[in-house]
């Protein structure tokens, strides 16, 4: 029987959900500490709202993830220059390096999905996702 187009992402989904897991695993970080972490390049400042939207959450829940990330030493808070009433948030050096970390072993997966395929496969397979992806936005 031949799969549906539906079944396929769903299985592509658990295939990445799998393969973050192992990375959050290596980290030794929780699904909402890899989900900040991300989200923040090293060496941005961000305010604790800016940064909850780009994780998809709302402010008070991205605050609370937030709070746990500074008091684990991954973020720094600091008064923000351009509104003193509010803060932006930043990656420790701590925080930097468990970037570096999970980027490395993303890096790691994608080698693996890359060398399976050519350069011409990948930007038709990334034209696809692109289309799918929009689908679901």
């Amino acid at each position: 029987m031949e799969r549906s187009l539906l079944d396929l992402i769903y299985r592509l989904k658990q295939g990445c959900l799998e393969d973050e897991s192992k990375i959050r695993t290596s980290c030794r970080v929780s699904v909402a500490e890899y989900k900040g972490i991300i989200e923040i390049d090293i060496k941005e400042q961000v305010t604790c709202n800016a940064l909850s939207q780009k994780m998809g959450l709302s402010p008070s829940r991205g605050s609370r993830i937030i709070d746990g990330l500074v008091r684990k030493g991954y973020f720094t808070r600091n008064t923000n220059p351009g509104d003193r009433r509010s803060y932006v948030i930043s990656l420790s050096s701590e925080g930097a390096r468990v970037k570096r970390q999970i980027e490395a072993e993303r890096r790691r997966c994608e080698a693996r999905i890359r060398q399976r395929f050519s350069e011409r496969q990948i930007e038709s397979l990334k034209e696809a996702l692109d289309l799918i992806t929009d689908i679901f936005e």
